[in-house]
């Protein structure tokens, strides 16, 4: 692909608000004129949400699908108030899909996946279906959104040329492990090591951005895609998940999502996403069998590869049932709905000890307090309230619980759903006072995407991560990045005036 001579032509300068009202871009998502011809439903989406919702509950003999859609529909309705690309709505339709795949992939396939015969999911699922609502409503009360925030939005960008954006990104990349291992290395400083490596995220937010504005670059996105998706097959883990989303989520926010390109793009994306996710779920026990971090990142490249070639050639009912797995991997309800079995009916609450410990763990960071004990581990608490055996810290791994399973085995229904609604509160108030310290439009949806997709995206994450690591994160990659962007705007301010005088 020949290098765009255009590549690095933006503009040095913050535009103003003057500026951006001549050229009638305010108040238009992505800063765009509206086109002649705009994709909208809007008028006729009440009707075919309420049939979508029918129809699924028909098709799954049950009306718990139906209510799962029509609290999806609210959720969006309202979360995607937010200015910018809809982070919120994004990451609890990610938390919906984790409660409700299971239900859904049966009602349109007609496929049971084996964990749904196994236990009675039903009241987990409405406890799983009240927390994602408790949280996000918590979080909207407290974030303060009007219907006009948008409208009225300020979109200026940041004074950095776009080649010295990818440069940075191509830094990030080598940098990535390296951060890694240091992490994990060093435990006093995990935390904050792991929230600075963040800061590449960012950078591949507003690489995208800059390059589906102005106009769209779609070889150079598409180009970032595939290298992401490539790249995330080389470790251990599906690192493809989180580079995917950031770019799907900038995308929504650089160009007018009023038109039907927009939708398609980001549609393609998250194609790309679930083909990537059930090829991983494929080929991953033979990729960890023999996975060898020395290896080179090619060699690495080339055995997933191979992998990924036998299975292609798979039969169509080998297929059907990677796809049951994927959704079983997915679905993150199985040991919560084991443990409202066995909560309280043979174990009692804990009447908010657990909470009570990650409270503790939090206000006693490890960097000033080294020698502090460990919290149990998921696994743990997995093998005690749902009464299955699972794998744990001795063989370095640990099945997920969840916040929602934590708090009901703390306070039961419905006080389990009031530190939910909290904390959604102060989740709420953390991003209007992150959004109110960076000046600039760009950044400050970098940081917002990025920040809030990390923290409130995962159903199945406990609350030590969602408050710990949450609150290190806001703090340390905040910091960070107010602190950049004032050196960046004094430079240009600097370099403006002395140009003046000039």
């Amino acid at each position: 692909m020949p290098f765009d001579a255009s590549f690095d032509k933006r503009p040095t300068s913050v535009p103003t608000l003057a500026n951006a009202q001549l050229a009638g871009t305010i108040g238009h998502p992505g800063g765009h004129r509206p086109t002649s011809y705009t994709f909208s439903v809007k008028g006729f989406l009440p009707l075919i949400v309420v049939g979508v919702a029918l129809l699924l509950s028909l098709l799954g003999s049950d009306w718990i699908p139906g209510l799962s859609i029509m609290i999806l529909w609210g959720a969006w309705k309202y979360l995607s108030r937010e200015p910018g690309p809809p982070v919120i709505a994004a990451a609890f339709t990610h938390q919906w899909l984790q409660v409700t795949i299971a239900v859904l992939y049966s009602a349109v396939t007609g496929r049971t996946i084996t964990q749904m015969e196994q236990v009675d999911y039903r009241p987990m699922m409405l406890i799983g279906l009240c927390s994602l609502v408790s949280l996000f409503a918590g979080f909207y009360f407290a974030a303060g959104w009007r219907r006009t925030a948008a409208r009225s939005e300020r979109r200026n960008g940041l004074p950095i040329a776009l080649t010295t954006l990818a440069v940075a990104y191509a830094i990030s990349l080598m940098a990535a492990s390296v951060m890694q291992s240091f992490a994990w290395d060093h435990p006093q400083l995990t935390q904050v090591v792991l929230a600075l490596s963040l800061v590449r995220y960012i950078v591949l937010f507003l690489l995208v951005r800059g390059l589906a504005t102005p106009r769209l670059r779609l070889g150079w996105i598409l180009t970032i895609l595939a290298g992401e998706v490539a790249i995330g097959f080389t470790g251990f883990f599906a690192d493809f998940r989180e580079p995917l989303v950031v770019i799907g989520l900038s995308l929504l926010g650089a160009v007018d999502r009023g038109r039907l390109r927009t939708w398609l793009l980001v549609g393609l994306v998250a194609v790309v996403a679930v083909v990537a996710g059930i090829l991983w779920t494929t080929i991953k026990p033979a990729i960890r069998e023999n996975f060898d971090y020395a290896e080179a990142g090619a060699t690495r490249l080339r055995n997933a590869a191979q992998a990924a070639d036998a299975s292609l050639s798979s039969p169509a009912v080998k297929w059907a049932f990677h796809t049951d797995t994927t959704v079983a991997r997915v679905w993150a309800l199985y040991y919560p709905a084991l443990a409202v079995a066995r909560v309280p009916a043979v174990l009692p609450h804990e009447n908010g000890d657990l909470l009570l410990q990650v409270v503790e763990h939090v206000l006693a960071p490890r960097f000033l307090f080294p020698d502090k004990p460990d919290l149990p581990s998921t696994s743990d608490k997995v093998r005690k309230y749902a009464g299955v055996w699972v794998s744990g810290r001795e063989t370095k791994t640990s099945f997920a619980f969840g916040y929602a399973a934590e708090s009901y085995v703390d306070f039961g229904v419905p006080l389990m759903f009031l530190p939910i609604f909290v904390f959604g509160l102060f989740a709420g108030l953390g991003y209007r006072l992150l959004a109110r310290a960076i000046v600039t439009f760009e950044l400050r949806s970098a940081a917002l995407t990025v920040l809030f997709w990390s923290s409130l995206s995962l159903f199945e994450v406990s609350w030590v991560m969602m408050v710990g690591l949450g609150v290190t994160q806001a703090v340390v990659l905040g910091t960070v990045l107010v602190s950049a962007e004032r050196f960046l705007l004094n430079r240009n301010l600097h370099a403006s005036s002395a140009l003046v005088r000039a």
